[in-house]
């Protein structure tokens, strides 16, 4: 799932097995309703309970992000890094891996991985990065690469905003690279995850630039629906708050032999009725028609927002 379930250890978080139990049975429901999405991307699945949302949830395929191993800090950053300050995490190490995981109905032939050697605040703490998985969707002549990421907090990192703006830039640049690394006009690819842009415009203007310039060249789903004329928006509610925030987005490219493009988004788990919610953000599910040169089928993301 790409959805941020908020699986934090204790005691950052207080236990959070019965919601994370609650998400992978949920999925499972839609799975025996054949509603399922085909392809789960996850954020901050750093817990156990969070990893074995896939296999509750009954996904056959799994790839996970990097570990714990930090990544060597190029040398223009080490005075970056050198002036950090261990009161809100930094220069302590990494205590917990990238947290991201990519379930899929459907094989996953490889997986490549990249860890953020630049960080601010208490997102150190985390081996932040992407992970992508090369997926053979059937019906479709060529496989798809499916990313999945976790960018650098801003006010939540507790560090102050020119450090987590600047990490947060050489993050992005990081991942565009990782991205246009990808096959870049031979694979389509579909991106997803919380990238933290929120309401501050320095992040704003470097996601544009970076995610749908450059050699990511992606496009947003939700700009796409919002022109398209076949992408109807169900529970509208929940959306709101997810596109209010402006943290987690879907994003994707056609390749010069595979089409796409968004045809529907939904909102599954949001506010139950008594205002509650399984983890901090609400999940959002994006269906992809995805024309490859042969008869296909629809093909599910699910998104976090």
């Amino acid at each position: 799932m790409t959805y941020n379930v908020h699986g934090l250890p204790w005691p950052i978080a207080d236990d959070r097995s019965a919601d994370l139990a609650a998400i992978g049975t949920r999925l499972k429901s839609m799975r025996n309703a054949g509603d399922q999405p085909g392809i789960v991307v996850l954020q901050e699945a750093f817990v156990a309970n969070a990893k074995a949302i896939g296999r509750t949830a009954g996904y056959r395929y799994a790839a996970f992000g990097p570990g714990e191993d930090a990544a060597p800090v190029p040398r223009t950053d080490d005075g970056f890094v050198a002036d950090g300050s261990r009161m809100v995490g930094e220069r302590l190490g990494k205590h917990v891996d990238s947290g991201l995981a990519i379930f899929s109905d459907y094989p996953i032939l490889a997986v490549r991985r990249i860890a953020y050697p630049v960080c601010a605040g208490y997102d150190c703490l985390a081996n932040k990065g992407a992970v992508a998985a090369l997926i053979a969707v059937p019906g479709v002549a060529t496989p798809i690469v499916v990313v999945d990421t976790h960018l650098n907090s801003n006010g939540a990192s507790g560090a102050g905003s020119p450090r987590a703006t600047y990490a947060y830039r050489r993050q992005l640049d990081l991942l565009a690279g990782f991205i246009a690394s990808l096959g870049a006009g031979d694979r389509p690819i579909l991106v997803a995850g919380d990238f933290n842009v929120g309401q501050d415009l320095a992040r704003r203007t470097h996601f544009d630039l970076r995610m749908l310039g450059g050699g990511a060249a992606l496009q947003t789903v939700i700009g796409a629906c919002r022109i398209a004329p076949k992408c109807p928006v169900a529970e509208p509610a929940e959306m709101a708050i997810s596109l209010g925030r402006a943290k987690d987005w879907m994003l994707y490219r056609p390749s010069s032999t595979v089409g796409i493009r968004p045809i529907g988004l939904a909102a599954p788990f949001g506010r139950a009725g008594n205002g509650s919610m399984l983890s901090d953000h609400v999940g959002v599910s994006v269906r992809y028609r995805i024309d490859g040169g042969t008869p296909l089928r629809s093909s599910a993301l699910m998104a976090s927002r």
